[in-house]
């Protein structure tokens, strides 16, 4: 088994994508889980938004199958479609830090939950499909508990 077996460049890619801004808003806002009345829904977004990057950068072999026939179609297909995705999510963060809109903020939640939901369809990796669902909810949660507040 080779390393590139193991490892996914281009999900690694796609996952320091999609956890880079978050990592970037912690440090130049103070939001803290006690602002949260449910810290467990706080746990369940975080868990699944870094369960779903790891998945989408390794390759751990359990429930996975890969890229059905035609692969190398099916390879561009996902590659243009999630590139696509994540360039939409980068510019509606780039506008999210300007604006502060609530609209902007549910889009970001849903274009990333659908990034990771499609890569698991696509890939035919179950436990990346199901990492996106929890990291859907969970993010919807802190959605609507973060505005509430505003």
């Amino acid at each position: 088994m080779s390393f590139f077996d193991v490892v996914n460049l281009w999900g690694l890619l796609f996952a320091s994508v999609l956890v880079a801004p978050h990592i970037i808003y912690a440090r130049t806002h103070t939001v803290s889980t006690a602002d949260y009345s449910n810290r467990a829904m706080v746990y369940i977004a975080r868990t699944g938004r870094f369960f779903s990057a790891f998945l989408m950068a390794i390759n751990i072999g359990v429930l996975e199958q890969g890229f059905p026939e035609p692969k190398a179609l099916m390879e561009r297909f996902w590659l243009i479609t999630a590139g696509s995705l994540l360039l939409v999510y980068v510019l509606l963060w780039l506008l999210f830090f300007r604006t502060g809109n609530k609209g902007v903020a549910l889009a970001i939640a849903i274009v990333a939950a659908v990034t990771v939901i499609f890569s698991g369809i696509v890939q035919v990796k179950t436990l990346l499909m199901t990492a996106g669902i929890v990291y859907l909810i969970g993010e919807l949660y802190l959605f609507s508990q973060f505005f509430k507040k505003r």
